[in-house]
Protein backbone atom coordinates (compact mmCIF):
# COMPACT_ATOMS: atom_id res chain seq x y z
CA UNK A 1 0.00 0.00 0.00
CA UNK A 2 1.29 3.46 -0.88
CA UNK A 3 2.45 5.51 2.13
CA UNK A 4 -0.21 8.11 1.34
CA UNK A 5 -3.01 5.57 0.89
CA UNK A 6 -5.11 5.90 4.06
CA UNK A 7 -5.99 2.82 6.06
CA UNK A 8 -9.67 2.33 6.89
CA UNK A 9 -10.91 3.94 10.09
CA UNK A 10 -13.68 2.69 12.33
CA UNK A 11 -16.01 4.53 14.62
CA UNK A 12 -14.84 2.67 17.71
CA UNK A 13 -11.34 4.04 17.08
CA UNK A 14 -12.44 7.39 18.53
CA UNK A 15 -12.54 6.06 22.10
CA UNK A 16 -9.04 4.67 21.61
CA UNK A 17 -7.53 7.91 20.31
CA UNK A 18 -9.13 9.95 23.09
CA UNK A 19 -7.66 7.57 25.64
CA UNK A 20 -4.25 7.79 24.00
CA UNK A 21 -4.48 11.59 23.94
CA UNK A 22 -5.28 11.63 27.65
CA UNK A 23 -2.31 9.37 28.42
CA UNK A 24 0.05 11.64 26.50
CA UNK A 25 -1.31 14.61 28.41
CA UNK A 26 -0.73 12.87 31.74
CA UNK A 27 2.83 12.03 30.68
CA UNK A 28 3.71 15.73 30.17
CA UNK A 29 1.10 17.86 31.97
CA UNK A 30 3.33 20.88 32.61
CA UNK A 31 4.16 22.01 29.06
CA UNK A 32 0.78 20.79 27.80
CA UNK A 33 -1.11 22.94 30.29
CA UNK A 34 1.17 25.89 29.57
CA UNK A 35 0.42 25.74 25.86
CA UNK A 36 -3.26 25.21 26.56
CA UNK A 37 -3.22 28.21 28.89
CA UNK A 38 -1.66 30.44 26.22
CA UNK A 39 -4.34 29.38 23.74
CA UNK A 40 -6.93 30.08 26.43
CA UNK A 41 -5.65 33.63 26.89
CA UNK A 42 -5.89 34.19 23.14
CA UNK A 43 -9.44 32.89 23.14
CA UNK A 44 -10.48 35.05 26.10
CA UNK A 45 -9.05 38.16 24.42
CA UNK A 46 -11.06 37.43 21.28
CA UNK A 47 -14.25 36.62 23.20
CA UNK A 48 -14.10 39.91 25.11
CA UNK A 49 -14.35 41.92 21.89
CA UNK A 50 -18.09 41.25 21.30
CA UNK A 51 -18.89 42.19 24.91
CA UNK A 52 -17.10 45.51 24.57
CA UNK A 53 -19.00 46.12 21.33
CA UNK A 54 -22.32 45.31 23.00
CA UNK A 55 -23.07 42.19 20.94
CA UNK A 56 -22.44 39.24 23.30
CA UNK A 57 -24.31 36.85 21.00
CA UNK A 58 -21.41 37.11 18.55
CA UNK A 59 -19.10 35.56 21.17
CA UNK A 60 -20.57 32.14 20.35
CA UNK A 61 -19.80 32.73 16.68
CA UNK A 62 -16.20 33.68 17.39
CA UNK A 63 -15.82 30.61 19.60
CA UNK A 64 -17.00 28.41 16.74
CA UNK A 65 -14.80 30.26 14.28
CA UNK A 66 -11.70 29.35 16.26
CA UNK A 67 -12.19 25.79 15.03
CA UNK A 68 -11.16 27.09 11.62
CA UNK A 69 -7.63 27.85 12.78
CA UNK A 70 -7.29 25.07 15.35
CA UNK A 71 -5.15 22.90 13.01
CA UNK A 72 -2.51 25.64 13.07
CA UNK A 73 -1.87 24.96 16.77
CA UNK A 74 -1.39 21.24 16.20
CA UNK A 75 2.39 21.41 15.47
CA UNK A 76 2.98 22.92 18.92
CA UNK A 77 1.67 19.84 20.69
CA UNK A 78 3.21 17.45 18.19
CA UNK A 79 6.57 19.08 18.96
CA UNK A 80 6.11 18.18 22.63
CA UNK A 81 5.06 14.66 21.74
CA UNK A 82 8.02 14.17 19.44
CA UNK A 83 10.44 15.35 22.12
CA UNK A 84 8.95 12.85 24.56
CA UNK A 85 9.24 9.86 22.25
CA UNK A 86 12.85 10.88 21.58
CA UNK A 87 13.57 10.47 25.27
CA UNK A 88 13.92 14.20 25.97
CA UNK A 89 12.14 16.23 28.60
CA UNK A 90 9.48 18.23 26.70
CA UNK A 91 9.44 22.00 27.15
CA UNK A 92 8.10 25.04 25.30
CA UNK A 93 11.25 25.27 23.20
CA UNK A 94 10.38 21.96 21.55
CA UNK A 95 6.88 23.23 20.80
CA UNK A 96 8.00 26.51 19.27
CA UNK A 97 10.81 24.93 17.27
CA UNK A 98 8.25 22.73 15.51
CA UNK A 99 7.15 25.77 13.47
CA UNK A 100 10.71 26.33 12.27
CA UNK A 101 10.78 22.82 10.83
CA UNK A 102 7.67 23.39 8.75
CA UNK A 103 7.99 24.36 5.12
CA UNK A 104 6.11 26.77 2.93
CA UNK A 105 3.31 24.26 2.38
CA UNK A 106 2.15 24.55 5.96
CA UNK A 107 2.17 28.34 5.87
CA UNK A 108 0.16 28.30 2.66
CA UNK A 109 -2.36 26.10 4.43
CA UNK A 110 -2.28 28.46 7.41
CA UNK A 111 -3.06 31.37 5.11
CA UNK A 112 -6.06 29.49 3.71
CA UNK A 113 -7.38 28.78 7.20
CA UNK A 114 -6.88 32.41 8.23
CA UNK A 115 -8.74 33.56 5.12
CA UNK A 116 -11.67 31.26 5.94
CA UNK A 117 -11.74 32.70 9.46
CA UNK A 118 -11.99 36.23 8.08
CA UNK A 119 -14.75 35.11 5.70
CA UNK A 120 -16.56 33.53 8.62
CA UNK A 121 -16.36 36.58 10.88
CA UNK A 122 -17.35 38.94 8.05
CA UNK A 123 -20.33 36.86 6.97
CA UNK A 124 -21.44 36.30 10.55
CA UNK A 125 -21.27 40.06 11.18
CA UNK A 126 -23.37 40.78 8.09
CA UNK A 127 -25.85 38.08 9.11
CA UNK A 128 -26.08 39.56 12.60
CA UNK A 129 -26.71 43.05 11.22
CA UNK A 130 -29.56 41.83 9.01
CA UNK A 131 -31.23 39.44 11.44
CA UNK A 132 -30.62 41.08 14.81
CA UNK A 133 -29.29 44.58 14.16
CA UNK A 134 -28.16 46.95 16.88
CA UNK A 135 -30.06 48.65 19.68
CA UNK A 136 -29.48 52.40 19.80
CA UNK A 137 -29.72 54.06 23.25
CA UNK A 138 -32.94 56.06 23.53
CA UNK A 139 -34.64 54.18 20.70
CA UNK A 140 -38.04 52.68 21.59
CA UNK A 141 -37.54 48.98 22.08
CA UNK A 142 -40.71 48.24 20.12
CA UNK A 143 -38.88 49.49 17.03
CA UNK A 144 -35.72 47.67 17.97
CA UNK A 145 -34.97 44.02 17.21
CA UNK A 146 -35.29 42.94 20.85
CA UNK A 147 -38.80 42.49 22.18
CA UNK A 148 -39.71 44.27 25.40
CA UNK A 149 -41.02 47.53 26.82
CA UNK A 150 -39.48 50.92 27.51
CA UNK A 151 -36.43 52.36 25.79
CA UNK A 152 -33.04 50.95 24.94
CA UNK A 153 -31.52 52.93 27.78
CA UNK A 154 -33.39 50.69 30.22
CA UNK A 155 -32.54 47.63 28.17
CA UNK A 156 -28.77 47.76 28.13
CA UNK A 157 -26.93 46.72 25.01
CA UNK A 158 -25.54 43.75 26.89
CA UNK A 159 -29.09 42.41 27.22
CA UNK A 160 -28.62 40.98 23.74
CA UNK A 161 -26.82 38.14 25.41
CA UNK A 162 -29.26 37.71 28.31
CA UNK A 163 -31.56 34.69 28.46
CA UNK A 164 -34.63 36.89 27.91
CA UNK A 165 -33.23 38.01 24.56
CA UNK A 166 -33.54 34.44 23.29
CA UNK A 167 -37.25 35.17 22.79
CA UNK A 168 -36.22 37.38 19.87
CA UNK A 169 -36.87 35.38 16.65
CA UNK A 170 -34.12 37.30 14.85
CA UNK A 171 -31.53 36.18 17.38
CA UNK A 172 -32.64 32.56 17.16
CA UNK A 173 -32.51 32.66 13.36
CA UNK A 174 -29.07 34.26 13.49
CA UNK A 175 -27.66 31.53 15.75
CA UNK A 176 -29.18 28.79 13.59
CA UNK A 177 -27.98 30.05 10.20
CA UNK A 178 -24.60 31.20 11.53
CA UNK A 179 -24.05 27.80 13.16
CA UNK A 180 -24.95 26.06 9.90
CA UNK A 181 -22.58 28.26 7.92
CA UNK A 182 -19.82 27.76 10.47
CA UNK A 183 -20.31 23.99 10.43
CA UNK A 184 -19.82 23.93 6.65
CA UNK A 185 -16.62 25.99 6.89
CA UNK A 186 -15.33 23.86 9.77
CA UNK A 187 -16.02 20.71 7.73
CA UNK A 188 -14.03 22.23 4.87
CA UNK A 189 -11.06 22.96 7.12
CA UNK A 190 -11.23 19.46 8.61
CA UNK A 191 -11.33 18.07 5.08
CA UNK A 192 -8.13 19.75 3.91
CA UNK A 193 -6.16 20.14 7.16
CA UNK A 194 -7.20 17.31 9.49
CA UNK A 195 -4.62 14.87 8.14
CA UNK A 196 -2.45 17.09 5.96
CA UNK A 197 -0.88 19.04 8.86
CA UNK A 198 0.71 15.93 10.46
CA UNK A 199 1.80 14.72 7.02
CA UNK A 200 3.49 18.07 6.40
CA UNK A 201 5.07 18.15 9.84
CA UNK A 202 6.53 14.68 9.44
CA UNK A 203 7.73 15.53 5.95
CA UNK A 204 5.87 12.62 4.35
CA UNK A 205 4.35 14.80 1.63
CA UNK A 206 4.34 18.27 0.15
CA UNK A 207 1.28 20.50 0.28
CA UNK A 208 -0.74 19.19 -2.69
CA UNK A 209 -0.28 15.44 -2.01
CA UNK A 210 -0.91 16.04 1.69
CA UNK A 211 -4.22 17.82 1.07
CA UNK A 212 -5.19 15.18 -1.47
CA UNK A 213 -4.45 12.42 1.05
CA UNK A 214 -6.46 14.25 3.72
CA UNK A 215 -9.47 14.61 1.40
CA UNK A 216 -9.26 10.93 0.45
CA UNK A 217 -9.14 9.94 4.10
CA UNK A 218 -12.23 11.96 5.00
CA UNK A 219 -14.34 10.80 2.04
CA UNK A 220 -13.14 7.23 2.40
CA UNK A 221 -14.06 7.14 6.10
CA UNK A 222 -16.93 9.59 6.16
CA UNK A 223 -18.75 8.52 9.33
CA UNK A 224 -15.69 8.18 11.62
CA UNK A 225 -13.98 11.35 10.36
CA UNK A 226 -17.11 13.53 10.50
CA UNK A 227 -17.91 12.21 13.98
CA UNK A 228 -14.38 12.99 15.06
CA UNK A 229 -14.59 16.44 13.49
CA UNK A 230 -17.82 17.12 15.40
CA UNK A 231 -16.12 16.11 18.65
CA UNK A 232 -13.24 18.49 17.88
CA UNK A 233 -15.56 21.42 17.17
CA UNK A 234 -17.78 20.82 20.21
CA UNK A 235 -14.73 20.39 22.43
CA UNK A 236 -13.14 23.62 21.20
CA UNK A 237 -16.36 25.63 21.46
CA UNK A 238 -16.96 24.33 24.99
CA UNK A 239 -13.37 25.15 25.92
CA UNK A 240 -13.60 28.71 24.60
CA UNK A 241 -16.91 29.35 26.34
CA UNK A 242 -15.50 27.92 29.59
CA UNK A 243 -11.92 29.24 29.33
CA UNK A 244 -10.26 27.30 32.18
CA UNK A 245 -11.37 24.09 30.48
CA UNK A 246 -9.53 25.00 27.27
CA UNK A 247 -6.13 24.50 28.93
CA UNK A 248 -7.07 20.82 29.30
CA UNK A 249 -9.18 20.31 26.18
CA UNK A 250 -6.68 21.71 23.66
CA UNK A 251 -3.74 19.38 24.42
CA UNK A 252 -5.88 16.26 24.83
CA UNK A 253 -7.63 16.85 21.50
CA UNK A 254 -4.32 17.68 19.78
CA UNK A 255 -2.65 14.47 20.93
CA UNK A 256 -5.81 12.54 20.06
CA UNK A 257 -5.85 14.04 16.56
CA UNK A 258 -2.33 12.79 15.99
CA UNK A 259 -3.31 9.30 17.15
CA UNK A 260 -6.26 9.38 14.76
CA UNK A 261 -3.90 10.39 11.97
CA UNK A 262 -1.55 7.54 12.89
CA UNK A 263 -4.37 5.01 12.48
CA UNK A 264 -4.97 6.30 8.95
CA UNK A 265 -1.30 6.67 8.04
CA UNK A 266 0.78 4.24 10.09
CA UNK A 267 4.50 4.05 9.50
CA UNK A 268 5.40 0.45 8.73
CA UNK A 269 8.94 1.03 7.48
CA UNK A 270 11.60 3.70 7.89
CA UNK A 271 10.73 6.72 5.79
CA UNK A 272 12.54 9.77 4.57
CA UNK A 273 11.46 13.35 4.32
CA UNK A 274 10.15 14.92 1.13
CA UNK A 275 12.61 17.63 0.22
CA UNK A 276 11.20 20.19 -2.24
CA UNK A 277 8.73 21.85 0.11
CA UNK A 278 10.76 23.78 2.73
CA UNK A 279 11.78 26.78 0.59
CA UNK A 280 15.06 28.69 0.25
CA UNK A 281 15.09 30.35 3.67
CA UNK A 282 14.40 27.22 5.69
CA UNK A 283 16.92 25.84 8.13
CA UNK A 284 17.97 22.20 7.95
CA UNK A 285 15.12 20.09 9.21
CA UNK A 286 15.17 17.15 11.53
CA UNK A 287 13.96 13.84 10.14
CA UNK A 288 10.81 13.26 12.16
CA UNK A 289 10.29 9.73 10.95
CA UNK A 290 13.48 7.82 10.32
CA UNK A 291 15.82 9.59 12.75
CA UNK A 292 17.16 7.69 15.79
CA UNK A 293 14.57 7.78 18.54
CA UNK A 294 15.11 6.35 21.97
CA UNK A 295 12.39 3.89 23.05
CA UNK A 296 10.34 4.95 26.06
CA UNK A 297 10.51 2.79 29.17
CA UNK A 298 7.58 0.42 29.15
CA UNK A 299 6.41 1.56 25.73
CA UNK A 300 6.42 0.08 22.27
CA UNK A 301 7.81 1.89 19.28
CA UNK A 302 7.17 1.24 15.63
CA UNK A 303 9.94 1.58 13.03
CA UNK A 304 9.37 5.32 13.07
CA UNK A 305 10.12 5.44 16.78
CA UNK A 306 6.58 6.55 17.58
CA UNK A 307 5.59 5.41 21.04
CA UNK A 308 2.33 3.67 20.26
CA UNK A 309 1.87 2.24 23.74
CA UNK A 310 3.25 4.70 26.31
CA UNK A 311 1.87 2.85 29.31
CA UNK A 312 2.62 -0.69 28.13
CA UNK A 313 -1.02 -1.52 27.56
CA UNK A 314 -2.18 -4.42 25.38
CA UNK A 315 -2.13 -3.52 21.67
CA UNK A 316 -5.37 -2.06 20.37
CA UNK A 317 -6.72 -3.13 17.00
CA UNK A 318 -9.49 -1.24 15.21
Amino acid sequence: MNSLSPHPLRLNAIAHVLGAGWRHFRAMPGPSLTLGGLITLLGVALLLIPFFLGVPAVALIIAGGMALIAPLFLPLFLGLRQARVQGERPHLGHALSSYRRLGTGFWALAGACGFLLLVWITDAGILYAFMVGAVTPGEPVAAAPLAGAGTASTLDLAAAGAPTAWANPGLRSFVFWASLMGALLAAGVHLIAGFSVPLLQEGRATIVPAIHASVRTVFGNLIPTLTWGLILVLGLVLGFLLPPLMALVAPVLAYSQYEFYRLAFPVTSPATRIGPDPGPASTPQQDWISGPIAPQPGGNTNPAGVDTNPENEPPWKP
